[in-house]
């Protein structure tokens, strides 16, 4: 099986709202539903998608909330889910649009209809870049789904929170034995090492509180 990343530049709506670095929409489902017309639902992550659902969405529907604003709703596609479905390719969720552009991730059997993806997506898309990874065993997927649904486990965390943790992982400060002491951890950040383990300990509550159940 081969896993293919691609990007595409788009005039969508959904492109157009994460023009902004700072934001992101995380499309959990879409599929091509008649007549070109695409229905999904998503996340939007700081982003301006309300202001910019009138360009191509049918109808769209919102929910806010504290840290993000759900949609879903019905919108003009570009060809995209089309081919992915026409060349037999599988779609792994989530997409991600940020940086006025889409990612999309998706699994072929072949290489040919993998090729055929790349080509049929090219007519009628800025493709920006593609990459494919071949991959020989179920445990390669299921590594790829984890990375891939990471974003939608960060969803709670503070931008203090999600850099101290990275920190402390990329540091080695989680593994045993440490690499780094909390001493060092916290003059990286410049604050106190009560302060630095708070935001360890609320990022590890937080992570977790995805996978296990009160």
């Amino acid at each position: 099986m081969y896993f293919l990343t691609l990007h595409v530049d788009g005039d969508c709506s959904l492109s157009k709202s994460t023009d902004n670095n700072q934001s992101k929409i995380i499309i959990s489902n879409i599929y091509n539903i008649y007549n070109g017309q695409n229905s999904l639902i998503a996340y939007s992550i700081g982003s301006t998608i309300m202001d910019n659902h009138g360009m191509d969405f049918k109808e769209i529907h919102f929910l806010k909330g504290k840290h993000v604003n759900m949609f879903t709703g019905t919108k003009t596609g570009h060809n995209i889910m089309q081919s992915i479905f026409e060349t037999g390719g599988v779609p792994m969720y989530p997409f991600i649009a940020m940086n006025g552009g889409e990612s999309y991730f998706i699994i072929h059997t072949n290489r040919e209809s993998m090729m055929n993806n790349i080509h049929s997506i090219e007519k009628h898309n800025r493709l920006k870049f593609y990459d494919y990874i071949k991959i020989d065993s179920g445990d390669g997927i299921m590594d790829i789904s984890r990375r891939l649904n990471r974003e939608i486990n960060f969803f709670d965390l503070t931008e203090t929170e999600k850099k101290v943790i990275h920190e402390a992982m990329n540091a080695g400060y989680l593994d045993w034995p440490r690499s780094i002491t909390l001493d060092e951890l916290a003059e990286k950040f410049a604050i106190s090492k009560p302060t630095v383990l708070f935001h360890i300990r609320n990022a590890e509550r937080k992570i977790l509180s995805c996978f296990i159940s009160k």
